[in-house]
């Protein structure tokens, strides 16, 4: 914007402040108070607008009809108006408001924002390809389909055959879907059976545990059906811990036990590794601030925490420690 609309502005406010001071001894004093008055009001008003105008957030907020009005009231007020007007423009443009809106936007930790992401992941594909399926044609959707048939089996692909079976309106897609999900099902469950039989090994109750957690991961089971197969792979990752005693059995029972909500079960398990004496900190830390966090135990992790911020926690993974950062950020914004 050209400088000559603030020497023109400086101009007028002189003007207005001369024939104010002088005083009003005849009608040309009047009538050239109010000529410099209305030409600085009118000056303020364009530097506003060219000064908020060449912001697109502030131009579509700001410059409204309701605050254009209260600017021109304001600058209407003689002398002092002008300068309050021309001072909100500047502020409005050059103030620090934006530095602030980035610095809060900056606090916010990334690994959060991540690990959101990849929450938000496993729904948002399944509602793309759900949104998709309407609109698709018998042949479309049939290609579509073995597509998805050839693809590894994922949580994704459980959840996209199961919006197919919902939503497409093709029969003969639809089973082409459902026997997608039965065969794996099918194959999962055979290799249970075949497992399954006498009075399996430490081995076999630990694949049997991992087949089980398979049907609930890949997200296989209907929804009513889920807790079942979650509790069948708990039982049998504990079962594989009570007849080998070992720590990655420990490991693989907590880990199942804490997915299904079953803290202090897991916790029992973990306080016994650790009586036993058979504990590799770095393989536990990151169970044991979940159970800081499941248990709120604050302790627990003050001292983790600690350890971490000392230069100890050398071992310990990336992500936890970056989880723990964040979590200490959470608690410490809600204590303040």
């Amino acid at each position: 914007m050209s400088t000559k609309l603030y020497w023109y502005w400086g101009l007028a406010q002189s003007a207005a402040a001369f024939f104010l001071l002088r005083g009003f001894d005849a009608p040309a004093d009047w009538a050239g108070f109010a000529l410099a008055h209305a030409l600085a009001v009118g000056l303020s008003w364009l530097i506003a607008l060219a000064l908020l105008g060449s912001d697109s957030l502030l131009k579509g907020r700001v410059l409204t009809r309701a605050f254009s009005w209260f600017l021109i009231g304001v600058a209407a007020v003689p002398l002092i108006g002008p300068a309050v007007g021309l001072f909100i423009a500047l502020f409005l443009r050059f103030g620090t408001l934006y530095p602030v809106r980035v610095e809060s936007f900056q606090k916010v930790n990334p690994d959060v924002l991540m690990m959101m992401q990849k929450r938000m992941a496993s729904r948002s594909i399944p509602v793309t390809e759900a949104l998709l399926v309407r609109g698709l044609s018998r042949d479309e959707a049939m290609r579509m389909v073995g597509v998805i048939g050839e693809m590894p089996w994922e949580a994704a692909k459980s959840s996209i055959l199961r919006y197919i079976i919902r939503l497409c309106p093709y029969q003969n897609v639809i089973l082409m879907a459902v026997d997608l999900l039965r065969q794996k099902m099918d194959t999962i469950l055979a290799d249970i059976a075949m497992l399954d039989q006498g009075e399996p090994d430490a081995e076999s109750c630990h694949r049997i545990a991992s087949l089980y957690h398979e049907i609930d991961y890949l997200n296989l089971a209907e929804p009513l059906m889920k807790g079942f197969y979650q509790q069948k792979a708990c039982d049998f990752a504990v079962r594989a811990y009570h007849l080998r005693r070992a720590e990655d059995s420990a490991l693989v029972a907590v880990r199942y036990l804490l997915e299904a909500d079953r803290v202090e079960a897991a916790k029992a398990i973990y306080e016994e590794i650790r009586r036993q004496g058979s504990y590799f900190f770095p393989k536990w830390i990151t169970y044991e601030f979940e159970f800081s966090a499941r248990l709120d135990d604050r302790n627990l992790f003050n001292d983790l925490f600690l350890l971490i911020q000392s230069g100890g926690g050398v071992f310990i993974p990336d992500k936890v420690q970056q989880a723990a950062r964040a979590w200490q950020k959470l608690l410490t914004s809600a204590w303040l």
